[in-house]
């Protein structure tokens, strides 16, 4: 046999066991889909872009389980994603041999509830698979026009199951200017090609044996870290003028401005009594800005609104005043209509929460935002005021829009971006102090905690709205975290006058604590052990780990030596650091005291723990939790 007959067969044998392979990486999973094909078409209406995207999924069902998993399907549209055509049957093996086809019929529509949304346009169609068995194959095909090119659908490679084969497709015609932003896409993952027709342009990308999107609980939102494409209709041309859409922020904010630009212009009279009432007695404008955003926070209720050009637009604020609810951008039209009869400037602003990994300078779409906010100077230094978090407190941003860039609307034609800050550890303080006595195997313990920052603003909010009993209970919670035999004896809630100052203090005893042999006694006094068995455990993770903020955590535990004892053994101090995390103990004794001072924060500049950072991560976790498991030996003294 010649040398180039052996190639070929040695080509064939690797296709075929590359087929067979990928045949049973498929075929062993309980379900995958087959088929996932997106297919958008960017066409010109009424002078103006839209899009048609028809959806094709194939799903397959390998044994009993996915059946009972995989079921079922919904399909979501609104206001803005009209539904133009939906089909959907089923292919099920039967005992013969024949392949049995089921329609289904039942697709009609119902109202899709949103967690914490008051009315929302959004419709849901839930495609309940029929006559399923091993082996099935159940299809969806839908097709969904969008009239609206200021956002668009990004093409997302991975999903809740694996896939065997998608396919992205994108149609541009000639008028049309648009740019790719690829996130997160690997080398080599896709494949992609663009074919240039007379009239159009069409962009396909293809991707083969697709692993499904694992799910953690710590991480944030999959466009973080998944594979995705978004495209954006840069401009237009029609009858030989060229218009922009997403070219720019600027063309964002054009778009913004037609929608808001009357709201709240002129303060009522009614406006400017109300906001006299809330700030009578203050003297400075601070002041002033900060009883306005307490009393909307505390006195507004959030519920969101998103019905139509209804969820883009704020309501007069009047409107909002006399109702008293309203979704973010109602809490900041009354926000700012109060401060604005007070002669103080303020300004509608735009922004994404963290859920939302773009910015307006990269993806200057509707995609990039969420939310809306009020923002004022205050000596020169943009303040950000959402008074939809009731754990807010004046001069820090929420934890929620941490790092995320702002569109701030300063009047008709300027606007700034502005990056909302991270709150830095040093800000963001708990100060714990813990006094441990020794009752023959039982300890005393008097603790104090202070909360300094957003920690402080989150234990205000919750003692807010508690009852002497809820306090009580609240209080054996903690006590409890620190052993099932902790007994409350009396715990002190001060009246909350600064919400970025607060502090518990707590009186218990614990049963049965201390370990005693011969004449040793043992104890561990880590009662608060922040942190421990934090480490990222799954080896093949790929998704970042989420911090709602910095922090910086400070312990001191004040031992008294019983009398009669002394210390026989301290354990060696502790400690790690790195540019992101650390922390250190060390271990003293003061006279008939042996004093433990730990110290633990978090720096995170984006508040992700990136993938590069899990194996020192992993470090700093297992050096405190070996820190944790140490004990101080007391031996009796014959003194």
């Amino acid at each position: 046999m010649n040398p180039q007959s052996l190639k070929k067969i040695f080509l064939f044998c690797i296709v075929m066991l590359t087929s067979i392979h990928m045949l049973w990486a498929f075929n062993t999973n309980s379900a995958y889909i087959s088929l996932y094909s997106q297919k958008t078409e960017i066409i010109i209406k009424n002078n103006v872009p839209s899009t048609r995207t028809k959806y094709e999924i194939v799903f397959k069902f390998n044994d009993e389980k996915a059946i009972t998993l995989h079921h079922n399907y919904a399909v979501y549209y609104s206001y803005f994603d009209q539904l133009e055509h939906i089909e959907a049957y089923t292919k099920n093996p039967q005992p013969n041999g024949k392949i049995k086809t089921i329609g289904i019929k039942d697709l009609t529509p119902n109202n899709s509830s949103s967690s914490g949304i008051f009315y929302d346009d959004q419709k849901e169609i839930n495609i309940n698979f029929l006559g399923l068995t091993i082996g099935s194959e159940a299809h969806v095909e839908y097709t969904i026009s969008t009239n609206e090119m200021h956002f668009t659908d990004p093409m997302i490679f991975r999903y809740y199951l694996p896939i065997e084969k998608e396919i992205y497709e994108l149609t541009v015609p000639e008028e049309v200017h648009i740019s790719l932003i690829e996130k997160n896409v690997p080398p080599g993952f896709i494949q992609s090609t663009k074919e240039v027709k007379r009239n159009e342009t069409i962009y396909t990308w293809t991707a083969h044996d697709v692993d499904e999107e694992k799910h953690f609980e710590d991480a944030p939102a999959r466009t973080y870290y998944t594979p995705h494409i978004i495209y954006k209709i840069e401009d237009f041309t029609i009858k030989g003028e060229t218009k922009n859409v997403s070219k720019s922020p600027a063309d964002l904010f054009e778009w913004y401005v037609s929608n808001i630009k009357q709201i709240g212009s002129e303060p009522s009279e009614k406006l400017r009594a109300m906001a006299d009432s809330i700030t009578k007695g203050s003297t400075t404008e601070t002041e002033k800005v900060k009883r306005i955003f307490d009393w909307v926070k505390n006195n507004i209720r959030y519920v969101a609104f998103e019905n139509g050009m209804e969820g883009l637009v704020p309501r007069q604020p009047e409107v909002v005043c006399s109702k008293r609810y309203g979704d973010c951008k109602d809490m900041s039209s009354l926000q700012i209509g109060l401060l604005r009869s007070l002669n103080i400037p303020a300004y509608f602003t735009w922004i994404g929460t963290r859920r939302i990994p773009y910015t307006y300078s990269e993806v200057p779409m509707k995609n990039t935002d969420n939310h809306m906010i009020a923002a004022i100077k205050d000596h020169g230094k943009w303040v950000f005021l959402d008074a939809t978090d009731p754990s807010g407190i004046y001069g820090l941003p929420s934890d929620h829009i941490q790092g995320k860039q702002a569109l701030i609307y300063i009047d008709n034609t300027k606007y700034e971006l502005v990056d909302v800050p991270v709150v830095d550890n040093k800000t963001n303080m708990t100060a714990d102090t813990y006094q441990i006595s020794i009752k023959n195997k039982d300890i005393e313990i008097h603790s104090s905690t202070d909360f300094k920052g957003m920690m402080a603003g989150s234990v205000a909010n919750q003692l807010r709205y508690m009852s002497e009993k809820d306090k009580e209970e609240f209080a054996k919670g903690i006590v409890k975290s620190v052993s099932n035999n902790a007994i409350l004896n009396s715990h002190k809630f001060p009246v909350i006058v600064d919400e970025s100052n607060t502090s518990i203090g707590l009186d218990y005893s614990v049963k049965d604590y201390l370990k005693e042999a011969d004449n040793e006694k043992y104890i561990n006094i880590f009662l608060n052990k922040m942190l421990m068995n934090d480490a990222v455990k799954e080896v093949d993770r790929n998704a970042p780990v989420s911090f709602k903020y910095n922090m910086t955590e400070e312990s001191t535990y004040i031992l008294s030596i019983p009398e009669h004892y002394k210390v026989s053994f301290v354990p060696e101090n502790s400690a790690y650091k790195n540019d992101h995390f650390e922390y250190r103990i060390e271990y003293k004794q003061e006279n008939s005291q042996l004093v433990c001072h730990q110290k633990l924060l978090t720096n995170f500049p984006n508040l992700l723990l990136q993938p590069d950072e899990f194996k020192q991560w992993n470090q700093f976790i297992k050096g405190l939790n070996n820190a944790y498991k140490e004990s101080i030996i007391l031996e009796k003294s014959n003194k």
